[in-house]
């Protein structure tokens, strides 16, 4: 056989093979297309740009090298980064154990210790409610929680993970491995849990001033009730005028507490517009009766007024029967819905 034959049989082989390894190529190209995700979910009528969020899932599934040890971490991490992209820093992922603490604060009551848990210097330290069942079991405001029932704090604990670790059934009881400043050795104490009443609202009459003092912390399901019972007490001492305080209340509830706060000093005024998507308006009137009505007042606001609370101090401002003193507010101007996911 020629040299020059042989060269044209590599060459055919050569295009021969490279023609087969095209084919197979496209093949494989054509067979993961049609059967991908992406393909799987356009053709099952939803986005197929969406499949591209199960592509990259199964491609970590498949070819990361390392263990993916916690998957809802992942998938709430996806979670994440699509409501980022909305660019609304208030549309957010709450995740399980946080969201349970907000929904316990808004509720305003749970079966706990009556205690809360704060991060200082790197340690979790238990702050005890007056009267609780951690006060009266003797814990002291500052104790660094070391144990739960026996088992250690882990480096990622916060102070929400530990306050739902804390919270359970009435009448079960809890062990708490404390450390105490000034204590030769940790402390044990077991505590019986009881049903805690979360107070959002305080007053007093100031001293040395015939003036009520209300502040107002969070709007929840009790605030209104407790505002109420606040205002009856000072009534009772003849105020010459309240002052409300709104400084750092993040809101809450929406629209009762807010409705019937204002209903107190400005019965049936106007509270708030809410605007909707679609064009429509809704408008929320205060509620109550006005039992302070005939009582001057001023309103505290700083930066960390928002939300229910800012709605609040919007009316009072518009009404032009009192001042707002203080900062400017968060400036939200938008209300949330609370959507709970399967976790």
């Amino acid at each position: 056989m020629t040299g020059f034959l042989k060269f044209l049989i590599l060459v055919l082989l050569g295009v021969f093979l490279a023609i087969i390894a095209f084919a197979a190529g496209f093949g494989t190209n054509y067979f993961y297309t049609m059967r991908s995700p992406a393909a799987a979910a356009a053709a099952n009528g939803r986005p197929a740009k969406f499949g591209l969020m199960w592509e990259s899932w199964d491609i970590l599934k498949n070819e990361f090298y390392y263990d993916i040890p916690d998957k809802n971490a992942l998938v709430h991490g996806m979670i994440r980064g699509a409501l980022e992209s909305l660019g609304d820093p208030h549309t957010i992922l709450v995740e399980p154990a946080p969201a349970q603490q907000e929904a316990t604060n808004l509720q305003g009551n749970y079966g706990g210790i009556g205690a809360k848990v704060e991060l200082r210097k790197a340690a979790l330290v238990l702050l005890p409610f007056p009267d609780s069942p951690a006060a009266k079991a003797g814990i002291l405001a500052g104790d660094q929680i070391l144990k739960i029932n026996d088992e250690e704090l882990k480096p990622e604990d916060t102070p929400d993970s530990v306050q739902n670790k804390l919270q359970g059934d009435v009448g079960s009881k809890v062990k708490l491995t404390l450390r105490r400043i000034g204590a030769a050795d940790d402390l044990a104490i077991e505590v019986t849990r009881q049903e805690i009443n979360i107070p959002t609202v305080q007053y007093r009459m100031l001293e040395n001033a015939p003036f009520g003092y209300i502040q107002v912390t969070l709007e929840s399901a009790d605030t209104s009730a407790e505002f109420a019972r606040a205002l009856d007490e000072l009534k009772k001492q003849n105020p010459k005028g309240i002052i409300l305080d709104l400084r750092n209340n993040p809101g809450g509830l929406f629209p009762d507490p807010a409705l019937e706060i204002v209903g107190q000093f400005l019965p049936n005024a106007p509270v708030v517009i809410e605007k909707y998507r679609d064009g429509t308006q809704k408008t929320y009137n205060a509620r109550t009766a006005g039992a302070a009505r005939d009582i001057p007042f001023v309103v505290l606001v700083n930066s960390g007024t928002a939300s229910a609370a800012e709605i609040i101090a919007g009316a009072f401002l518009d009404s032009g029967k009192t001042q707002l003193i203080g900062e400017k507010t968060f400036g939200k101007g938008s209300v949330q819905g609370l959507y709970p996911l399967s976790d």
